[in-house]
């Protein structure tokens, strides 16, 4: 049982400044995405230029800059809608299902699949999972259904995105 007068929770700017790093980390696949899966993304006009100009660039110090535009941008347009769609034409139907089958198997007192996740997901951190699982008991436990839908959400966008940044760098 969780003593909730004892937790703290408010969102660190390390975690802040973690999911940020993420996003623009996204930005590289989604840059690489073929024409007709550019024009699938549920994504603003403004938001598609910016992203296309990053495809364009060849640059180092542009292209830097330019990723960290994007990655600003992900986070301004509706996030969990975009990574969804990046995670959708990256895997395969049958990876998808495994990497989402996660969600439901994920708790947070359960210490041994937290760190089979951070295993199999090496871009994923322990203690960003934990936080999301806190957040989703917190919003049970107030009885906050608008906050515990969020909370899933972000769990999601989190398992979602670690699972592409794995297959990119490891």
């Amino acid at each position: 049982m969780i003593d909730w007068s004892e937790q703290d929770m408010r969102v660190s700017r390390t975690e802040l400044k973690k999911a940020h790093e993420r996003l623009q980390e996204l930005s590289i696949p989604l840059a690489s995405l073929s024409k007709k899966q550019l024009k699938n993304l549920p994504a603003s006009d403004y938001f598609m230029a910016e992203l296309m100009a990053l495809a364009d660039i060849t640059s180092a110090n542009a292209r830097n800059r330019q990723t960290k535009r994007v990655g600003k941008l992900i986070s301004e347009e509706n996030r969990h809608e975009l990574v969804k769609a990046l995670f959708d034409a990256f895997f395969p139907n049958e990876q998808i299902a495994k990497i989402e089958s996660w969600r439901g198997r994920l708790n947070i007192n359960d210490e041994g699949t937290l760190k089979q996740f951070v295993k199999q997901y090496k871009a994923s951190e322990r203690n960003s999972l934990y936080q999301l699982l806190l957040w989703i008991e917190y919003a049970k436990h107030m009885q906050d259904d608008e906050l515990l839908v969020e909370s899933e959400q972000d769990l999601a966008s989190y398992i979602r995105e670690v699972a592409i940044l794995t297959q990119l760098k490891y």
